[in-house]
């Protein structure tokens, strides 16, 4: 049940993140999900065949918690491997979201989950915040916007307290006041967002295969003994 919840709070958070990752963070969600569902009918089946003393039941239970044992594995080594993905995956999808920022046509694919991004894990721009929403030389990652806002930042950047229509007028500087935007850059905040979910997930993934292992040893001596065992009439 705590795979399932898990999986379920994942894909609720995940689901506005989506545009930045390619619906990968999504097949994890729904993969823990099915998993949770699976684990949940597994176990019923362990448990009546050790009340029934099935050894049918307890035989079915083995095997399919021996394919679950084997999916899970394979789920926290892609889950390992997606961290290394992760800061070329934020850096590309941004850069293509932050040239297309503000653009009428793009409000859907690029505005709106940048806002989103920026107003639920507190930062602003990409690495060097305000800054990248400038024209300084090196950091012309929001062509469109600096085309008329170069010295201003959106307003999805201003602390929360501090939101109101053109509140970032003027603080696309070096170093704006702290009080009044959020200076950490987005990808690092998505990093640490994403790595603490899915290092959490790894970490419940891999205690629920030690336990199902103890349950693969436990239904195959149960059934050993039942098997050995006379019946009596």
């Amino acid at each position: 049940m705590i795979l399932l919840g898990f999986g379920v709070y994942l894909a609720t958070s995940a689901n506005s993140y989506e545009t930045w990752f390619g619906g990968k963070t999504l097949s994890i969600s729904y993969t823990l999900i099915f998993m949770g569902l699976v684990v949940t009918i597994v176990g019923f089946i362990g448990c009546c065949g050790a009340t029934n003393e099935s050894t049918s039941l307890l035989l079915s239970y083995f095997i399919c918690l021996l394919l679950l044992v084997l999916l899970q594995s394979g789920l926290a080594i892609t889950i390992f491997v997606f961290q290394e993905e992760l800061e070329n995956q934020i850096t590309n999808s941004a850069k293509e979201k932050f040239a297309l920022y503000a653009e009428p046509n793009s409000l859907a694919i690029a505005t709106e989950p940048i806002d989103f991004v920026q107003k639920e894990l507190q930062c602003c721009g990409l690495s060097k915040g305000p800054l990248d929403w400038s024209d300084q030389k090196y950091y012309r990652f929001a062509t469109y916007w600096i085309k008329t806002r170069s010295k201003d930042v959106p307003d999805s950047c201003c602390e929360r307290l501090k939101v109101s229509m053109n509140c970032g007028k003027g603080l696309a500087v070096k170093e704006p006041s702290e009080d009044a935007v959020y200076t950490k850059g987005c990808q690092a905040a998505l990093i640490d967002f994403f790595k603490g979910n899915l290092n959490v997930i790894g970490a419940l993934t891999i205690v629920l295969v030690g336990v199902q292992l103890v349950g693969l040893c436990g239904s195959f001596y149960l059934r050993m003994f039942l098997l050995r065992t006379p019946v009596s009439y």
